[in-house]
């Protein structure tokens, strides 16, 4: 494979821009960064030019559904690559599949759909998050209440090992929980309570226990009382616990953004998107899974009213966290690299630039926004005319 050399970039390196450097990716990692014009040629190499732009690591979703007009519960390797390349083009180079609950076969059916592509060369999936069937009805959102379910090993174990489930959300209050977090975190699967209305005693338990995540922060589940310090809480106190978190501006107000990044900081915060088919399409009528959703301003909703999914990109994630929350491009981006990639236990092989690293690199715009990006040293998106190339000869 032929190394890429990307010149006159400001490139990351894990907390902070480096001005007037080479950042050079050779057989699909990154393979350091050099002071600009020390970087002697190779035959095959390609340079490009990045005209200023940042050199990021690509963006990890660890929480979406799908775009475009496909679904992962589609459980077809024609809408993954829908979404697969809907995503590249918004500078997303690791995702997890998300579930939706319904039966056991369509469950199964988008698992091994997701594990035949995530075994294609240069995909973005990284695996399948399995969000329900073990929620908690009265917190269920736009989950549909017919396949709720308590969790039985018989069912989820065939899951746990395909290998390619690396998140699971469920509800500690439900039985059969505490042997679900068991088994999950035997087989390298992260555990995230969500869609729950678990009391603090039994949060703080399953965080204590191994659970490492709150699936999609403030939503679907119970609220913080003065006498019911509910899952937030529980969370909270739990330095390895890491929040999702959307910011649309619909599914969280900015104000409670804020509130969480003073409390939690920012590198405890996943950005996620949790996006449903819309995205990438206009308003109109939709369906997450086998739920009908109305879209409307980019709101994607119930007929009852209830959220259901957002419309969400993660690059128009990231101009979002850093106008809410006032911060700076080096301030937020971890929140879409670092902090979702250490969530899965894909850190620093996913969500960085260091020396060894996956070269999955995004060249990034603050008005422009992604002019490219690439994915294990290979070139997979170039808007119109971002970079210039040149290949030396041999």
């Amino acid at each position: 494979m032929p190394r890429i050399l990307i010149e006159n970039s400001r490139a990351w390196q894990e907390d902070a821009f480096v001005d007037g450097s080479t950042l050079i990716l050779r057989d699909g990692l990154v393979a350091g960064l050099a002071p600009a014009g020390e970087v002697a040629s190779e035959p095959g190499d390609r340079w490009l030019d990045g005209r200023g732009a940042f050199s990021l690591p690509g963006f990890v979703d660890v929480h979406m559904h799908g775009s475009v007009g496909c679904d992962v519960m589609d459980g077809s390797l024609a809408s993954l690559r829908n979404v697969s390349d809907f995503l590249v083009r918004g500078g997303v180079t690791s995702f997890l599949g998300t579930t939706m609950t319904d039966s056991a076969a369509r469950i199964e059916a988008a698992l091994g759909a997701m594990t035949s592509f995530a075994e294609v060369s240069g995909a973005p999936l990284l695996g399948a998050h399995i969000e329900g069937p073990y929620l908690n009805a009265d917190y269920r959102g736009s989950q549909p209440a017919l396949h709720l379910r308590a969790p039985r090993p018989g069912e989820y174990l065939p899951w746990l090992e395909t290998g390619v489930v690396k998140l699971i959300t469920m509800a500690p209050e439900l039985s059969g929980g505490e042997r679900l977090l068991q088994d999950a975190l035997a087989r390298g699967v992260a555990v995230s309570i969500g869609h729950s209305g678990a009391a603090y005693e039994a949060a703080a338990r399953y965080f204590a226990r191994g659970a490492s995540q709150v699936t999609h922060t403030f939503n679907g589940m119970a609220g913080i009382h003065h006498r019911q310090p509910g899952i937030f809480l529980a969370a909270l106190e739990n330095p390895g616990v890491t929040f999702q978190i959307i910011p649309d501006g619909v599914h969280v107000h900015p104000a409670v953004l804020r509130m969480l990044l003073r409390l939690a900081g920012a590198e405890r915060v996943a950005v996620i998107t949790d996006a449903m088919q819309a995205t990438g399409l206009g308003d109109g009528d939709y369906a997450l899974g086998d739920v009908f959703v109305i879209v409307q301003g980019g709101e994607a909703r119930t007929p009852a009213g209830g959220l259901a999914g957002s419309t969400l990109t993660m690059a128009q994630a990231l101009k979002n966290m850093m106008r809410f929350c006032d911060l700076s491009l080096a301030e937020a981006l971890p929140m879409l690299t670092r902090v979702p990639a250490r969530s899965i236990g894909m850190y620093p092989q996913k969500g960085s630039l260091a020396p060894g690293a996956d070269a999955d690199v995004v060249l990034w715009d603050e008005e422009a926004g992604v002019l490219a990006t690439v994915i294990g040293g290979e070139l997979a998106y170039q808007a119109d005319g971002a970079w210039s190339a040149a290949t030396a000869g041999g």
